[in-house]
């Protein structure tokens, strides 16, 4: 069976059904009794649910990265966004990660692009960096259609004017190049750069590439083109602001979230730079990043919550045991769970696990 069809019988469930129902009325929701990867395959089944967006936050960097492995499992990466921090180790090290800082621009840039409903993934590290404001991100933004008439010069000069270096051949963010009658660009919204082809003063095509084999792949309507925000000194604004109205935000362990923000500004209040290439991050203090937090919708997976929810659904789901590759013991496990009724699914990544 695939697992889209599991996932089916997943989103008949009474209790998905309820979250859907009760969410739209009520702003705080406490979903207790999931295990496991269990999260996930419930935040799949309220997306295809509810037009709406939705953040996870989870409680560190790992935690996050394997729910986002999950999601993309379950949904693919079309639909699902991972917003790292932009650091490399700890924001208090200063030291910058390019390809962090393409997947936060592109999760900025999609975000305010289009009215699609994605799902946010992301840690208190990252959501503590603060970003640039949605004023500033559209004006640093330069959109392209195909089949729009523009001239090819101009936007050479709009690259140049957003800081762009002009290159024979790109092969990283932040470069371009012209050929002729093609312009190729990397930007940093983007995992790989765009080909687009002139003809006059119209955009013909507009396509992505491969850097190694230089061929053409993926074909576009549109595209935008967004630089670098890394070093940007116009950052005062939280993702939070600019995610759509009506969105909603899932967190794993709010107090342990809100104790990590509280410990990253600590952190930052003892950095004495001396290195040229620190890069010192703008935060949100803890009362910020809650007040921003309090305004929008939440579902809350937290294992003990304080304040008393507006609706609380409850799960009968436990780990999985550790069968240690036990087979005898997995069997009579099967066939305990069989005799009580269950039915069994079984999922693995690959055919070796299978066989």
């Amino acid at each position: 069976m695939e697992l889209l069809a599991l996932q089916g019988l997943f989103e008949t469930h009474k209790n998905v059904l309820a979250v859907a129902n009760i969410l739209p009325k009520h702003k705080n929701i406490y979903v207790k009794g999931l295990q496991g990867s269990s999260p996930a395959v419930f935040a799949a089944a309220l997306h295809h649910k509810m037009n709406d967006c939705f953040l996870y936050i989870l409680n560190d960097q790992e935690s996050a990265g394997y729910f986002y492995h999950d999601l993309c499992q379950i949904l693919g990466s079309e639909d699902v966004l991972f917003f790292p921090s932009a650091y490399k180790r700890a924001i208090k090290y200063g030291q910058t990660d390019a390809a962090n800082e393409i997947l936060r621009t592109e999760v900025l840039g999609k975000i305010q692009a289009d009215d699609k409903k994605y799902i946010i993934i992301s840690y208190p590290e990252a959501l503590a960096e603060k970003v640039v404001s949605k004023d500033i991100l559209i004006k640093n933004t330069i959109h392209l259609k195909a089949n729009e008439e523009i001239d090819r010069n101009f936007v050479s000069e709009m690259l140049d004017s957003f800081g762009f270096q002009y290159v024979d051949y790109v092969y990283e963010p932040g470069q371009y190049a012209i050929r002729g009658s093609i312009l190729d660009v990397f930007s940093f919204s983007y995992e790989f750069p765009y080909r687009i082809d002139f003809f006059g003063d119209e955009v013909e095509t507009i396509r992505n590439f491969d850097l190694e084999s230089q061929l053409s792949k993926e074909k576009f309507n549109e595209i935008r083109i967004v630089p670098e925000f890394g070093r940007n000194s116009a950052k005062n604004a939280s993702l939070f602001g600019l995610l759509p109205a009506g969105s909603v935000i899932g967190t794993e362990d709010m107090r342990w979230i809100a104790s990590r923000v509280e410990s990253i500004n600590e952190d930052e209040l003892h950095i004495d730079p001396k290195d040229e290439e620190f890069v010192k991050a703008d935060l949100l203090s803890k009362i910020d990043f809650m007040e921003s937090i309090h305004s929008f919708r939440q579902i809350r997976f937290d294992n003990k919550m304080l304040n008393t929810p507006d609706a609380v659904i409850s799960f009968n789901t436990s780990m999985q045991p550790p069968y240690h590759k036990n087979f005898d013991l997995l069997s009579e496990s099967l066939h305990r769970f069989t005799d009580e009724g269950y039915t069994i699914y079984i999922l693995s990544d690959s055919e070796k696990q299978q066989k």
